[in-house]
């Protein structure tokens, strides 16, 4: 018995050892930005798009994730040219600026959450009132922005293990639903040293499609 216990013992060190080496990271929790979900309308003359994001204030790529609120985002491309152009969903909007670079106009503010098969919007463009409906795209069958991550760990381990050391990940983590014609994800990963590895990943299988390095703006 004596044998038997010193025995045991002597392994206790091992076997936590090898359950602090066999210790899972959640990657997810290193996610700086998360674009969880996207509202689309489009017509002859209008475009919008809704984005629902979980992102980093103040916004920094730099490896590092700081502290995460709720932004809504409100994108509007229209086929004339407007002096002022003023928006509302659920109660909260305002004036929005126009972007010379991508030409439209934007809004964004923090909460006001939003969710749902669609939500209602009402511009004013120029004093004249218009209303849409705006759908959400991700339609029952597409992955959520975890299951992609997981996906993209899969795909790529040797990225995220090189930046992996005792349980803490040296970097911060993207994860952005888009929407053309179909469901997708872009997911970066950002080291210290700024280095992004983006993966563009099916937001109905998972599959990665294309992936890239880059350079994360200075």
């Amino acid at each position: 018995m004596k044998k038997f216990l010193t025995c045991l013992i002597l392994c206790l060190p091992f076997s936590f050892a090898f359950t602090a080496c066999k210790k899972s990271v959640d990657y997810f929790s290193y996610v700086s930005e998360y674009r969880k979900s996207v509202y689309y309308y489009e017509d002859d003359a209008v475009s919008l798009k809704i984005y629902s994001v979980d992102k980093e204030t103040p916004y920094a790529l730099d490896g590092v994730k700081g502290n995460v609120g709720n932004v809504t985002e409100i994108y509007f491309e229209y086929d004339k040219n407007a002096s002022e152009v003023n928006v509302e969903l659920l109660g909260r909007g305002g004036e929005m600026s126009w972007l010379s670079v991508t030409r439209n106009y934007y809004l964004s503010f923090s909460g006001g959450e939003i969710s749902g098969a669609s939500v209602e919007v009402k511009l004013d463009i120029d004093g004249e009132e218009k209303k849409f409906t705006v759908q959400n795209v991700a339609e029952e069958g597409v992955i959520d922005g975890k299951a992609a991550l997981k996906c993209v760990r899969e795909y790529d381990a040797e990225s995220f293990d090189k930046l992996t050391e005792r349980g803490v990940f040296s970097g911060e983590i993207t994860v952005r639903l888009l929407y053309d014609n179909g469901c997708y994800y872009y997911v970066g990963i950002c080291d210290r040293d700024k280095n992004v590895h983006a993966y563009l990943v099916s937001g109905e299988d998972g599959r990665v499609i294309a992936e890239r390095e880059s350079q994360a703006e200075k």
